[in-house]
């Protein structure tokens, strides 16, 4: 399918009050509810963006879909739109991610994606030749991506884009983490605690300790504070750590983080499974400002939070 064909075909979908993705059906943020996003949305970018920005707002994902997808692809177009610190195109095509049109962003958003991106969710039912036409793709998808973000550009990924391709080791090297499981179910109150008050990244926030209602994620893999900065992550002190299914046995259990690979920057953001959060002002900011570190509009120091003197 074209692009332009592609993208006519989301613009009805997206009318829509119910849309069905692979057989699932997501529901599509009431009126009220995107009344809600645009009222809260920061009405201005922190920085101002050095030159026009693009990003590629992409919600593609295998197995469990997220409800909040919709909401995510509403409040980040409006979140460019209101802000004017990029323009967004929400889309799902994988052509965007072949190189001769991923150089077209200076950032992608992995939008609640999930399991291997790249590949058709069918793919287990395909035939031979099928399967193999499918892994040459997304070898090469996974190529240009690094390729994209080795090179200068961005990469915000928020919740479930933890666990995206889960069989693709170097991707644990790129996000600095692989999802584990959720000991905090959805609706889980949890206390957050700042831990870095005076970074740049860190600046939507104006108290250091509050609480947040969510489904709350547990990292594992490859995340280390050795190799990340950690600005936000669970207060234990105040957090019910008694529930099943916690594996960390330090007590680190970051929120958001940045990081950066190659020339590249990323940011991880573990919040986004509630509906209501894509209209609290506070994470909105918080989010616009990791959107436009990735961008590189806004300057933050990603050295690891361990080795910083």
């Amino acid at each position: 399918m074209k692009l332009g064909c592609y993208k006519w075909l989301c613009g009805i979908l997206f009318a829509l009050s119910v849309s069905s993705v692979c057989g699932q059906e997501f529901k599509e943020p009431a009126p009220e509810e995107i009344a809600k996003i645009r009222t809260t949305m920061p009405s201005a970018p922190r920085v101002f963006p050095q030159q026009w920005r693009k990003v590629l707002v992409f919600s593609r994902s295998w197995g469990y879909k997220h409800s909040a997808i919709p909401y995510g692809k509403v409040a980040f177009q409006i979140m460019g739109e209101k802000t004017r610190a990029f323009d967004a195109i929400v889309s799902d095509d994988l052509d965007y991610f072949e190189s001769e049109n991923i150089v077209q962003f200076d950032a992608v958003i992995f939008n609640n994606t999930n399991n291997e991106i790249f590949l058709p969710e069918n793919f287990d039912s395909l035939s031979a030749e099928e399967k193999a036409r499918a892994e040459q793709r997304d070898q090469r998808l996974k190529q240009s991506l690094v390729d994209f973000l080795q090179s200068g550009k961005g990469l915000a990924v928020f919740h479930a884009g933890v666990a995206s391709f889960r069989k693709w080791p170097e991707f644990g090297n790129i996000i600095g983490a692989r999802f584990d499981n959720h000991p905090w179910v959805a609706g889980s109150t949890v206390t957050l605690k700042v831990d870095e008050p005076d970074h740049p990244l860190a600046a939507a926030f104006e108290i250091p300790v509050f609480p947040v209602t969510d489904e709350i994620y547990q990292l594992t893999g490859d995340y280390s504070r050795d190799t990340v900065r950690v600005i936000v992550s669970i207060d234990i002190e105040k957090t019910d750590m008694t529930v099943d299914g916690i594996h960390r046995t330090d007590g680190d259990f970051a929120m958001t983080y940045i990081k950066t690979y190659g020339k590249g920057r990323i940011y991880y953001n573990a919040l986004g499974h509630q509906h209501e959060l894509f209209w609290n002002p506070v994470l909105l900011q918080h989010w616009l400002d990791g959107i436009q570190y990735v961008l590189g509009d806004l300057e933050a120091d990603a050295t690891p939070g361990d080795k910083v003197k």
